[in-house]
């Protein structure tokens, strides 16, 4: 009787076991553009193609853009780093944050000719520069794509 009701237990807590759980996972994907657009047309092309200019949110994202951008031989590309609302007052255009990662070139942000956009170097000292918007640039557009993943618990 005992062994029937420890492997009733046991069966029990396989079924408890195996339970289906949904889980969100966010990532991003990236497009660098290689046409040369000022950071305002930038912007609008992003979000024409449903996402926006790259936030980077950490050092290994920073160093990964810088890669990809070195690949193409593309000496610099606009981010979605400025200070158009508040000078000095660096945001990244997605969310109007101040969070993120900031690797700045050293002496900058200097705001040399009224610059409020960043854009990432990828061959100097892959950081970043303060820039008049009107510049033209390659541009590297980030889609946050949402999935859903089933998961089963066995």
């Amino acid at each position: 009787q005992e062994l029937k009701t420890r492997l009733g237990n046991q069966l029990a807590l396989k079924k408890l076991l195996r339970v289906r759980t949904t889980k969100s996972v966010y990532t991003s994907q990236y497009t660098i553009h290689r046409k040369a657009y000022n950071w305002l047309q930038a912007r609008a092309e992003c979000r024409r193609c449903g996402g926006h200019l790259v936030t980077i949110n950490d050092a290994a994202e920073h160093f990964f853009l810088t890669r990809a951008l070195q690949r193409y031989k593309i000496r610099s590309a606009w981010t979605g780093l400025n200070d158009r609302a508040k000078e000095g007052d660096y945001r990244w255009d997605r969310f109007n944050s101040a969070g993120g990662y900031k690797r700045w070139c050293k002496g900058e942000p200097n705001n040399l000719g009224n610059e409020d956009a960043a854009e990432l170097f990828a061959h100097t000292s892959s950081c970043l520069n303060d820039l008049g918007i009107h510049h033209k640039r390659f541009f590297i557009c980030e889609v946050n794509v949402h999935k859903t993943l089933s998961i089963k618990t066995v």
